[in-house]
């Protein structure tokens, strides 16, 4: 057994420091776990002078393994200080392992596991690798624990899963329209391992006629055919009048064939609906030829349209922008904005509007809250909703610098004399979600680069970033901004978001709901908030546990009081 090797500071109380050493018997002694007494513990040391620094070893070999008390104290004969104790660990005597045993599922009677080789020692770190062959598919534990001559370690245990074995696809068979029976279709060899097959192949059509068909396909595994999987296709034959390419070209005719292609679907009769590429084309009158090609009756006589002046392609561009974005000037005292269609339109002007300003001719919305699905309940949000209501007469004034939508009633002008205008001041407006802020932000320039900046405009009914960098949002407009603050949102659903306009001020868009009892919402449910927020609660939860208000709740509406 090894010595206990500490450093002793033995501090003697200021009246036995005081007694002169030649006249004292000054020493220092200690004992282990039980006090035998003052003067009677062992001496660990004489001192000479009134404070000594003792270093030494202490023997400990005479003591049981396991948790001991040393106790310390300095003396004469008439004084002594305090006595000290330390708390220290004795181990055991190194034992030999002799037995490293193990099992599965359950742990195994003493000595009774399977063995485990190793090289014998008092420390032992070993590595192996155990066959799980034996073991069927899914989760299982593994115990294992070592023994010496008298004693055992503790079982320790660990879970894992074993993974189901691949099975072998033996053979695959098809056939077209009607079943022959299993295992009489037409066959393909397919020595293929694993838990899906995913295979590309080519199957022979010669035989069927033009039309709708059916294919059966299944597959051979040990010994077990799959289900039928049914496919629909379409057979269509090329024919001599079958039309199989179609071309056009700008006012210089470059041959059959050397036209720009447009992409068809072949066919006796081909609806053409494509857009020509006018980048190239220069301020002025052009002429578009447009021809097409069926099998072997040769080239059509290219139709021609002429006389068909294009300003060049920026200002074709603005031109078709203008279709959805109105034309509009403001005066040092008149607003005028012209609308070309019917579509909702964002409304940001710097000046008061009364009911009777537009009610005759316009429809005018006020935005009021944004909403967010998870429809399939994975932790992405599906769907947005921006919801606006329409402004009635109770509640028709409309504010300077506040974002609104606007809809002409049939293709008509805004013209409004404004007076004094107010200053033109930018203000901001939030609609937020838990998930994310939504900042509906006015203009009163031209505005470029709303693509790079991920910024959302109004047009064709829903909000959307534009395609390209080039389009520009005219004045007297909003854009939207959004901050997102950590949900996980589906692409499709961040490309375009859904403007929905209701009715009335007082619509909350579920008055058509049922209001149901929470006997009849037990079990599985999607609890939403009128402001269309998911509210987390388990299925197993009363719904009384919810804050005081209304709910929306499998489609029913649910009133906790």
């Amino acid at each position: 057994m090894k010595p206990l090797y500490n450093t002793l500071w033995a501090v003697l109380l200021s009246a036995l420091s005081a007694v002169p050493v030649n006249a004292q018997k000054q020493r220092v002694e200690y004992f282990w776990d039980t006090d035998p007494g003052i003067g009677r513990g062992q001496v660990l040391q004489r001192l000479t002078s009134s404070a000594d620094t003792i270093t030494t070893e202490l023997d400990v070999s005479g003591l049981t393994a396991g948790i001991h008390k040393l106790g310390l104290r300095a003396l004469n004969d008439t004084l002594r200080s305090a006595t000290y104790y330390r708390q220290f660990y004795v181990p055991a005597k190194e034992e030999k392992i002799v037995r490293v045993e193990y099992a599965w599922d359950k742990a195994p009677t003493l000595g009774k596991g399977s063995t485990l080789s190793f090289t014998e020692g008092s420390v032992i770190d070993m590595t192996k690798s155990l066959s799980v062959k034996s073991l069927s598919a899914g989760m299982h534990t593994f115990y294992i624990r070592a023994l010496s001559t008298n004693h055992h370690s503790a079982t320790y245990t660990r879970s894992f899963y074993v993974a189901p074995t691949p099975h072998a696809v033996e053979a695959i068979e098809y056939y077209f329209d009607t079943d022959p029976g299993i295992g009489q279709a037409t066959r393909m060899s397919a020595a293929i391992e694993g838990d899906s097959l995913n295979m590309a192949f080519d199957v022979e059509t010669d035989g069927l006629s033009d039309g709708v068909h059916h294919i059966g396909i299944r597959t051979l595994t040990d010994g077990t055919w799959s289900a039928t999987k049914v496919r629909q296709f379409l057979v269509r034959r090329m024919v001599e009048n079958y039309i199989t390419r179609v071309e056009y070209f700008w006012n210089t005719d470059p041959g059959q064939g050397n036209g720009i292609a447009v992409d068809i679907v072949p066919g006796q009769e081909v609806n053409v609906d494509f857009e020509a590429d006018m980048t190239e084309l220069p301020a002025g009158p052009h002429t578009l030829g447009l021809r097409a090609q069926s099998g072997s009756l040769g080239w059509s006589t290219a139709s021609l349209t002429t006389g068909t002046e294009f300003e060049g392609w920026d200002v074709l561009q603005d031109y078709l922008n203008s279709l959805t974005d109105t034309e509009d000037a403001l005066t040092t005292s008149k607003y005028t904005r012209q609308f070309r269609n019917r579509d909702w339109q964002a409304f940001y002007v710097p000046f008061t509007l009364k009911y009777s300003d537009w009610s005759a001719h316009f429809d005018v919305a006020r935005i009021n809250a944004f909403y967010q699905y998870d429809d399939d309940e994975d932790g992405v949000v599906d769907r947005q909703v921006l919801e606006a209501i329409i402004v009635r007469p109770q509640n028709g004034t409309l504010k300077a610098n506040y974002p609104y939508l606007i809809r002409a009633k049939s293709k008509d002008t805004f013209s409004f004399n404004t007076g004094t205008q107010q200053p033109q001041e930018i203000n901001s407006v939030s609609c937020s979600t838990v998930e994310a802020r939504y900042t509906f932000t006015g203009n009163y320039t031209d505005m470029k680069g709303l693509k790079s900046a991920g910024l959302y405009r109004l047009r064709g009914g829903s909000l959307s970033i534009p395609d390209s960098d080039d389009e520009v949002l005219p004045p007297y407009r909003w854009y939207l901004s959004i901050d997102d603050l950590g949900n996980q949102l589906d692409p499709a659903a961040g490309a375009k978001i859904r403007v929905k306009v209701v009715g009335d001020e007082t619509a909350t868009g579920i008055d058509d709901v049922l209001i149901a009892d929470e006997d009849e919402l037990v079990g599985n449910r999607k609890v939403y908030d009128l402001a269309g927020r998911r509210v987390n609660i388990s299925a197993d939860a009363p719904l009384n546990s919810l804050p005081r208000g209304i709910y929306i709740i499998n489609n029913k509406k649910y009133i906790n009081k």
